[in-house]
């Protein structure tokens, strides 16, 4: 494929309206999780052409009805995108913010797997997670298939990545437990990729994965669906340590996954319903914004809208642009309401990077003469801290999302 058609060609996929963890004390995100320590359990080279080989016979965001695998809804019509977009990002602009982000942080390894790489060498499964959802908006399957293997080599005892390894480490399992967050990420670019790629069983692999994250990253407390943050620790089965994490929340992808995978449809609704239960009691308590962490019934543990917080006006930024859900305009309006009543962007942001400016500015999506005043703010920003993997990757995914170029494929 030509480097210049990638991204015209996956707005096929969005149809049109006219979709880190990081340590609390540093500015590169990263591993860590914010507030509560570093995730705990039990508890490759040069990077290569944009859209190289592998891209299938056209590349396209092929979108066929019927014909899947018993219990599947295969990816059909192009969706209609709600939020407002970007009229300034030009599809060349997009293009070099993917290279620049490939060449800076993916590398391959000696196998044929690829890895995301952050600022201390290492591999964490949420960088699999992000670096597969722009290989899919990218048409780069190599990269995509690439780190799609390196999840695959790195399973601990439920089937799910454990959340960290050494650079290219050797497959196996490192004990080190999942993170939801990757998982679910991994489970949306799959089925994206079902939509990119459609002979590469991509959706089948994606309601496997989204099964497990069903059984394994979820729990009911007090009558309430909730994320756990990950597969050995987490939610209030965990007497220990029972936090959860709502930037790990993914109201959207949980609407796509109902969809395609209706033997899941009543897991991913509740978890939905649940989600913005616990987003409004969030937003009361802390004037519109929402913690790193919480206890399971949403309870104050102290933290504060931080670099794990950051990434939830994006979540649910996504789900509103997908699917115009009226309780995702609430949260976000609310968001809104919090960034101009501290001096609009990018002064309101409690970091000067694109992990938290352009969070909030996807946050003003709900009328379009205030996303482009947000965006105006995000990119003409000065002197953004966007070198680091973790607000450098959340730059490029939330560039996608501004653009309506973030496919649901529903």
């Amino acid at each position: 494929m030509r480097f210049g058609l990638l991204f015209p060609l996956f707005l096929t996929a969005c149809g049109s309206s006219s979709g880190g963890d990081a340590s609390a004390t540093s500015s590169a995100g990263g591993s860590g999780a914010a507030s509560g320590g570093a995730k705990r359990g039990p508890s490759a080279g040069a990077a290569g052409s944009i859209g190289s080989s592998g891209d299938g016979a056209s590349g396209t965001a092929s979108l066929s009805n019927g014909g899947g695998p018993a219990g599947l809804n295969s990816p059909s019509k192009p969706a209609t995108w709600n939020s407002a977009k970007s009229a300034t990002l030009t599809d060349e602009q997009l293009q070099t913010e993917y290279a620049n982000w490939k060449t800076a942080h993916a590398e391959s390894c000696t196998n044929g797997s690829w890895v995301v790489v952050n600022e201390n060498g290492d591999v964490v499964s949420e960088g699999i997670g992000y670096g597969m959802l722009l290989a899919a908006a990218a048409a780069d399957q190599t990269l995509f298939d690439g780190l799609w293997k390196y999840y695959q080599e790195h399973l601990d005892t439920n089937g799910l990545m454990n959340w960290t390894t050494d650079k290219c480490e050797a497959p196996g399992d490192s004990k080190q437990s999942a993170a939801t967050d990757a998982d679910l990420d991994v489970a949306m670019a799959l089925v994206q990729a079902a939509a990119r790629w459609p002979n590469g069983d991509y959706l089948a692999k994606a309601r496997n994965l989204s099964g497990k994250i069903a059984q394994f990253e979820s729990d009911t407390c007090s009558g309430r669906r909730v994320l756990r943050p990950g597969d050995a620790f987490g939610g209030c089965s965990d007497g220990q340590d029972p936090r959860i994490n709502p930037s790990y929340f993914s109201p959207g992808y949980y609407k796509v996954f109902t969809h395609y995978f209706p033997d899941q449809a009543a897991t991913w609704t509740a978890l939905g319903d649940g989600s913005y239960q616990l987003y409004a009691v969030y937003q009361a308590r802390m004037a519109d914004l929402v913690p790193d962490w919480s206890g399971p019934d949403g309870s104050d543990d102290g933290s504060s809208y931080s670099y794990d917080a950051c990434r939830t006006p994006w979540r649910v930024a996504v789900d509103y642009g997908w699917s115009g859900d009226t309780r995702a305009e609430t949260f976000m309006q609310n968001i809104s309401s919090w960034v101009d009543a501290n001096g609009g962007l990018p002064k309101a942001a409690q970091a000067q990077n694109s992990a938290f400016i352009g969070s909030f500015a996807l946050s003003g999506g709900y009328e379009q003469g205030k996303f482009d005043g947000y965006m105006s703010g995000w990119l003409n920003a000065k002197n953004l801290d966007d070198a680091p993997y973790f607000q450098g990757t959340l730059r490029v995914l939330y560039l996608l999302v501004a653009a309506g170029k973030f496919s649901s494929t529903l």
